[in-house]
This record gives C-alpha cells, structure tokens and sequence, in this order.
C-alpha cells in the first residue's frame, strides 16, 4: 500500500492547526494504523459531543465526523454504535436521519457513568473505542474547554469507555483539535509545553492512536477517506451530502464552538473551508483508487 496517500491525507486535515498551537507535533503514520486497525474491527463504538456552555448544546464539530465514520464503517459491514449525552443526542439522531443510517445512538447520563459505561461494553463486545471531539477529563479531574472554562458539570465522564477498553484488550483510537479532548494524553508533554492553559487543560487519557486534524470533524472524515484508500471504495460521502448534514445539526440547535453561534460554520471556519477540506480528501482517495 502507498503510504504516500495517506501522508497527504493527514497534510490536509492539518490546516488551521497553527491557530491551536498544535502544528510543531507531527504523529506521521497514525491514520494508517488507525484505520489499518478499524479495517480489522467488527463493532465500533464512537463517542463525540462537546457541550458549550453559553448554549447549552453540543457544538457543530465532531457529530459530522462521527457519522461520516460510522457510514463508512457500515458500508464495509461493521457495526458502528454513536454515544453522546442529552446536549448532542437531537444533534446525532438529525444528522443520521441526514445521512440515511440507522446505527443505535447511546445516551450517557452524569452520575452513572461508570455502571452505563460497564454496561455498554458488556452489550456491545467493542473491538474499537472511537473518540471524535469529545471533551477528556484533566489530571485534575476535571473537563475544560480550550480557553481553560470548566465544564465538569455538565459533562458525563466517558473517559470510562477508553479505560475501559484498555482493560478489555478493545483498540482505543481519537480525534481532537485542542489538546483538550479524550484521547490527547498520547501527546500530554507538547500540549503543557506548548499551549496557553496547557498544563491545566491537557486530557489525561492517551489513545493507542491519536488523529490530529485543524477540525476534529476532519479527522473522521480522513479516517473514513483512509478506509476508503485500504479498501478500494469510496466510503467517503460527498459535498452535497456534508452541506445536508451541517443543515440537520443546525436545524437541531448545534452552534458553533467558537461563535456560539448557531451558524453552517465549524470552529469558526466557513462552510466553504469545510467543504473544500472533504473534496481535497475525496480527491485523494480518488486517485488512489485508480492508481493503487
């Protein structure tokens, strides 16, 4: 297989990384495994949602992604579960109906968090913990967003599942933008060296693999671009259907995470950006199909 393919992938879902401090760390290689690995992989479980507090809602980063994975998941016959708490739940169930899945989306509720988590992968026999933006707890114990605000109570602990996972002998893979996301720990020395709140807001958690991307959605849709290279499919949906999708999160009250603004933006970025990022990776994923 051409690593070269999958070296441009991660090059393109860099973009807008030198606005969150994290363009000096290069992880060349994780996309491959990742996706080498979910190619393995029988039922995945995705967990994504970050709450804004000024809204009280999920934001528009990370729902996308986490269905973008799981359509390409399924398409190769995976199981693919979604998991998110009540601010994203409306968010999730919109943009499957959008995108014409029907995997099971999984609530998890503050103060049961380690017996639901339990039993989820009790239920589901995961071999795969996917985490898409999704808010990690600090060595504190606590989740912060990027600017350092706490949101610890308002955020149901998931980091359970990738403990969990770890135990079970299940792969743990994420996807973050900020250094604030479960899964980040893997690079927990560059994010206290290097980002402002660093210290205070870096997740604990380390992923057996960890996708950097300027936009987490990016990162999900670059795993299902990779999947797409391995597999000589194109499982990566198309503009058209991105466009829909944003659409469906906005209409169910999704904001964007910088604004706060209910808007057909990510982390501030136009949906123009946004779009432009999925056909650069369709492109990829094209040529590679045609010359493997």
């Amino acid at each position: 297989m051409n690593q070269v393919y999958f070296k441009q992938l991660e090059k393109i879902i860099r973009k807008n990384l030198e606005q969150r401090g994290l363009d000096g760390i290069e992880l060349e290689g994780e996309l491959y495994d990742a996706a080498a690995s979910l190619q393995k992989g029988e039922t995945i479980l995705i967990v994504t949602g970050f709450v804004i507090r000024a809204a009280m809602v999920g934001e528009t980063d990370g729902p996308v992604g986490a269905v973008s994975l799981a359509g390409a998941l399924e398409q190769l016959g995976k199981r693919a579960v979604l998991i998110t708490d009540k601010y994203s739940q409306n968010i999730l169930d919109s943009s499957l109906k959008a995108k014409g899945l029907t995997c099971p989306v999984e609530i998890v509720a503050s103060g049961n968090e380690g017996l639901f988590c339990g039993s989820l992968m009790e239920k589901y026999k995961p071999t795969h913990i996917v985490a898409i933006e999704r808010p990690g707890r600090a060595a504190d114990g606590c989740c912060y967003s990027m600017r350092g605000e706490d949101i610890s109570d308002i955020v149901p602990d998931t980091d359970i599942l990738l403990e969990e996972a770890k135990k079970q002998g299940a792969v743990t893979i994420a996807v973050g933008d900020g250094g604030n996301e479960t899964g980040m720990g893997k690079i927990s020395s560059y994010i206290i060296d290097s980002l402002h709140n660093g210290k205070k807001i870096c997740a604990a958690n380390a992923a057996d693999y960890l996708i950097l991307a300027g936009v987490s959605n990016w990162g999900g849709h670059a795993l299902a671009a990779a999947l797409s290279i391995l597999t000589g499919t194109m499982l990566l949906h198309d503009t058209a259907t991105e466009e829909k999708l944003l659409q469906s999160i906005i209409a169910a009250g999704a904001v964007d995470g910088c604004t706060k603004k209910s808007t057909m933006t990510v982390d501030g970025l136009s949906l123009e950006d946004n779009l432009g990022i999925l056909n650069q990776l369709r492109y990829i994923v094209t040529i590679a199909i045609e010359r493997p």
